[in-house]
């Protein structure tokens, strides 16, 4: 059980005062994002990575601001994004760095990624970081994918999770961090759902 579906039950519980935005990979085929991910796809690689690292991370930054301009939030209601900005900006950085670059480099290059969105959109009011078990990660990747991991895929996850650690560490006022090997589904759901009450109670996603 993994953030997706930590994401659909709490959606659930908050009903018509949540507006859940699905992972970007997870479009409607018919729309301008799922035919854009699809052609991102079409080269088989489940990290959308086609050989053109910059035009592949401006495309995922600028589904990330259609995202924002065609989604509807009346007030009293809080988004809650499948990967948002945060989760580009840190696959694209370590795509982008690829194994040379230390993670230093990679987080300032994330952190640019972040500022560059922030200029045509607003960033999430709070972020929530489920954490959970490297083998379980893998296997739940394994079984979607219907083969092993690469050892370029594990690279990437890995500088990938050492980056969130360093924005959830960087950024503890706007981070939650839920940590599956302490937490069952229930107490994982019951936070996602605490944190969104809390914002829909205080922030309005401005336009």
């Amino acid at each position: 059980m993994g953030k997706s579906y930590l994401a659909r039950r709490a959606a659930t519980e908050l009903g018509d005062r949540c507006v859940p935005l699905v992972e970007l990979s997870d479009s409607h085929p018919g729309l301008l994002p799922g035919r854009i991910i699809d052609a991102l796809l079409a080269g088989g690689d489940p990290f959308l990575r086609t050989g053109c690292p910059q035009t592949e991370t401006l495309l995922l930054a600028a589904l990330q601001v259609h995202r924002y301009e065609t989604t509807t939030v009346r007030a009293g209601q809080v988004v809650l994004e499948d990967r948002g900005p945060h989760s580009v900006a840190v696959y694209q950085a370590a795509v982008l760095g690829g194994d040379a670059a230390s993670d230093d480099e990679t987080f300032t290059e994330a952190q640019g990624l972040l500022d560059l969105m922030a200029r045509w959109r607003p960033l999430p009011g709070r972020t929530i970081l489920v954490l959970d078990d490297p083998a379980s990660c893998r296997r739940r990747f394994e079984e979607r994918l219907g083969r092993p991991a690469l050892p370029g895929e594990i690279g990437l996850m890995e500088r990938v999770t050492r980056l969130y650690g360093r924005f959830a560490a960087a950024l503890p006022h706007r981070f939650e961090v839920l940590d599956r090997r302490r937490l069952d589904a229930n107490a994982c759901a019951d936070s996602i759902v605490a944190v969104c009450r809390q914002a829909a109670g205080v922030s309005r996603w401005p336009r």
